[in-house]
């Protein structure tokens, strides 16, 4: 189905830098230059300009990113990391696929972990946190890192949907262990998966470079049992372009956030994030996501006038049976799930694209 307003326009984003695309794609193909080359240290280096650390390693995708980071800690087998239910699955993945045990702690009125309900999720097994900064804006990390030195946990932070977003002017995933998803729909997407890890530790990312290449330190040296999760040279020669847009892009997804709460902060249904600011938190956008009664209804709805939105997500993954964690008592993660949803926000949406949106959603709750 073709939607006059889309969620995301990623043909639009191309036909905008077609000519720089075109000629970043043809020198990789025409130097042969695939793996780990150029293009990959170049993107390291952007980021790390960026972000404000020591050592980015890209790899194949947040999802690794999340994997990378706690396998190379060599946690004790069984040992507890606490984190969210509110997220995508790959986050509590990376800890059960790592011998680990998540447990899981509702969230608050932003989406994100609820700092009061950590201290008493920490038990002698408890050896990290994983903090998941969702839509775009930051968990409160000064609270979060007071827990972790004194309980000496280490923090990983699940900054996928966050890059750009920062926490009393430091930007997530500088706060510990920054994991960062470039998936084609993220703020700075590659053409098909890809990720990145950050750290200011250079031994810790000696690890995670090593890890990534199959434990190669050289050809001819290989140091550890590693994994095949490099970030392709293509993909970073195409973010290397995109990084150009980086400021800009978020500043227009803050400026249709701002547009959004204006035309929408007086119906009493909704429930809006925080409009952009310059206090504590900068937000990014990265998901324009509201909390909506009749929100099934209203999705429907906005399907017939050509809007196409997402719910994030439906079912809690506590609540998936399959996957045995249904144990925690996450009410806030349920009631949430029930009436959460993510409208069209992206950085080539046209102002009368928003105003439709805003329109479709007032006529919907029979509002002037």
């Amino acid at each position: 189905m073709k939607f006059k307003v889309p969620y995301i326009d990623l043909p639009k984003q191309y036909a905008n830098m077609e000519t720089d695309l075109s000629s970043a794609i043809k020198a990789v193909f025409s130097s042969g230059s695939f793996i780990l080359r150029d293009d990959v240290k170049k993107f390291e280096k952007n980021m790390a300009n960026y972000l404000g650390c020591r050592c980015i390693i890209g790899l194949n995708s947040g999802t690794d990113s999340l994997f990378l980071a706690i396998h190379a800690q060599r946690f004790e087998p069984a040992s507890e990391i606490i984190t969210v239910s509110h997220t995508f699955i790959a986050t509590i993945a990376a800890i059960k696929h790592c011998g680990l045990e998540p447990v899981l702690v509702d969230i608050g009125e932003d989406y994100n972990m609820d700092v009061n309900r950590i201290e008493e999720a920490v038990t002698n097994r408890t050896c990290g946190i994983i903090p998941v900064h969702l839509n775009g804006r930051a968990c409160e990390m000064s609270k979060i890192m007071e827990i972790a030195k004194r309980h000496d946990l280490v923090v990983i932070e699940d900054s996928c949907q966050a890059l750009g977003a920062s926490y009393k002017g430091k930007k997530t995933g500088t706060f510990g262990i920054g994991c960062f998803s470039l998936h084609p729909i993220k703020t700075v997407g590659a053409p098909g998966d890809g990720g990145f890890l950050a750290t200011d530790d250079e031994s810790f990312a000696e690890k995670i470079r090593l890890l990534r290449d199959h434990g190669q330190k050289t050809k001819d040296e290989i140091e550890a049992f590693g994994f095949n999760s490099r970030l392709d040279n293509l993909h970073a020669a195409v973010l290397n372009i995109k990084y150009k847009y980086l400021k800009k892009w978020i500043e227009k997804r803050r400026t249709i956030a701002s547009k959004y709460h204006q035309g929408l902060f007086s119906i009493s249904e909704l429930r809006l994030p925080p409009p952009p600011s310059d206090g504590e938190f900068y937000d990014v956008y990265s998901s324009y996501c509201i909390c909506a009664e009749r929100r099934d209804d209203l999705v429907e709805h906005l399907a017939r006038k050509g809007i196409e939105v997402f719910v994030h997500w439906r079912k809690p993954v506590h609540l998936q049976k399959a996957l045995g964690l249904g144990k925690f008592n996450l009410p806030r993660t349920e009631y949430v799930s029930k009436t959460v949803l993510s409208l069209p926000i992206y950085p080539e949406m046209e102002d009368s694209a928003v105003d439709v949106v805003i329109a479709a959603i007032k006529k919907f709750y029979h509002k002037k």
